[in-house]
Parts: structure tokens; sequence; C-alpha cells
């Protein structure tokens, strides 16, 4: 079921398969900037990554003596249909929550909502997490949007920039396979800028732990194309594209792929974020056309 949102400045589209953001477009200019879903390149848009992020070792993980098997990227949330619990014009709310099958796979009784709000040429998504227990759920949470970065004019893809809006280090965590390299990081960039081009995410995913920034911006000076997103309190930031294809992925994260030397014990999973019985956790991104 698609789900739309208009406040007359820009217009958003909700998949509630997934609670999946289709679309973000300025009513004022006529962009659309979220990616089109090309299944060539890539076919999803906007997934949540619940309650995992990246892979599992060997496609598994022990928790109090048990183990547990999950093969699929980033999770199970974005493969369900989630219900429509709130729906306004300019506001939308979601809810996914655990059920017979998803225990076979996560041990955890659990709600997540993800709540969309326009606020003029920026749109405000909430993830909220609470935990039906009363014993601890241990979980990761990350956002994967995929804006489009058409070539309009004379443009290129090299137009296109990456701005942090703290200077950062560049070190970059890797990835040993799918997993993440325990023995070591790379320079992946200076300061604050990050050019891209088609070959700079050859190597999968670009992911700064602890960034110092908590608003990066994607932005083409030559067409005018400017986009920020703020993520305050998330422990990573990554960067993704499909080399050939018209977009990048702007990823805040609270969790991480398991290291390539991990014991698969999800009490000692790095990244793991914890929460304590009937306890909730919130975390807001703010995605802003300018």
């Amino acid at each position: 079921m698609e789900v739309r949102l208009n406040n007359g400045a820009v217009e958003v589209k909700i998949d509630s398969f997934g609670a999946e953001l289709r679309g973000f477009k300025d009513l004022e200019t006529g962009r659309e900037y979220m990616w089109k879903r090309d299944p060539e390149f890539w076919g999803k848009s906007s997934p949540v990554l619940f309650p995992f992020v990246g892979v599992l070792k060997d496609g598994k993980y022990c928790y109090n003596g048990k183990e547990y098997f999950i093969k699929t990227r980033h999770g199970f949330a974005r493969d369900n249909e989630f219900e429509l619990v709130k729906k306004e014009d300019t506001c939308a709310e979601f809810l996914f929550r655990s059920n017979e099958k998803t225990r076979e796979v996560y041990p955890f009784d659990f709600k997540l909502y993800l709540k969309y709000t326009l606020e003029g040429k920026k749109l405000v998504i909430e993830y909220r997490v609470e935990n039906l227990e009363d014993e601890k759920m241990y979980f990761s949470l990350g956002a994967h949007p995929a804006f489009s970065t058409p070539l309009e004019g004379n443009s290129k893809y090299e137009d296109y920039y990456i701005q942090m809006d703290q200077e950062e280090s560049g070190e970059l965590n890797i990835l040993n396979g799918a997993l993440v390299d325990s023995k070591k990081k790379v320079k992946g960039f200076d300061g604050r800028k990050i050019v891209l081009n088609r070959d700079r995410f050859a190597g999968d995913a670009m992911i700064i732990e602890h960034p110092r920034s908590t608003k990066v911006y994607l932005k083409n000076d030559k067409t005018g194309y400017n986009l920020s997103l703020t993520f305050k309190d998330f422990k990573y930031i990554a960067f993704w594209n499909v080399p050939g294809a018209e977009f990048i992925c702007l990823e805040p994260w609270n969790g991480i792929s398991d290291y390539d030397n991990c014991s698969g014990n999800l009490a000692e999973k790095k990244g793991i974020e914890v929460l304590e019985g009937k306890e909730k956790f919130v975390r807001k991104l703010e995605i802003e056309i300018l």
C-alpha cells in the first residue's frame, strides 16, 4: 500500500511494505530526490535495517547458549509488511511487531515504529524500538536512503560530492568479503569533502566509525542540487553506490556487520545496542532540500 504526504512544498511516498520511503519530490522544481529502484542495479530506495546491520558471520549468532540463523543482509524488517497506525496530510506512522516467525530467528518481543513527518522542505523520520520484555534486548538499527544523482544538462556523475559538516580523519573501516576487516582501516578522503566517481564504491561501502559530523550534504554545484541529512546519535555513517547507477546512499547506522574475527556471541557483537526491559530507543533523521 502506498501512502502519500503533501504539505504544498514537497510530496512524499511511502510503501507500507518495509515502511520504505519511495519518493521525496520538490513540488517547486519538480525534482525527485529518491532513487527510482531500477532492479538492474538495486531494487530498493530506503530500507530499514533491523534487527541487524550488514551480515552475520556464517549467517548465524549465539544467544543464551542457542544458535540462531539469519542468512539475509540487514536483518528482516525491510522484507515485511508494516501496519499503518497513523495517517494525516503531513504525517504517517508505521508499525512492525515481533511474531512467531520472527522469534524463530530473533528471540525478542519488540515493536518497531517508523514515523514520517513533513516540515516545510524537511522530512523528519523517527525510528522507535520498544522492548516488550522484562529482560535485555540486543539489536542494531540503520537507515539506507538512496538519493538520485541524475545527470541533468551537461553535468557528470563526478560533479556530485558529499560534504561533512565537520573535519573528519578520512579513516574508513573496510570489508573482508562481507565482514569488517579486524586488522586494518584505510585513508579514504581528506577533511570534509568526498568527490564521487564511478569507481569510488567498487570495494563496497565507505564506513566512518564515530564520525565527528552530525550532518552530511549531497551536492552538485552545476545543477543546484543540494540536500542535507542530519543524523545525531548514530555510531556510524556509511556511503554506498552500485557502480554505474545514478544514486548515492547516505546510511546512518547504530550497528555494523560482524567483524571477521568475531565470536558470534550476540552480547559481544561490535556496535550492538542494548535496550533494558520495557524501555524504548528513539533516533531521528532529518532530510532537507536546500
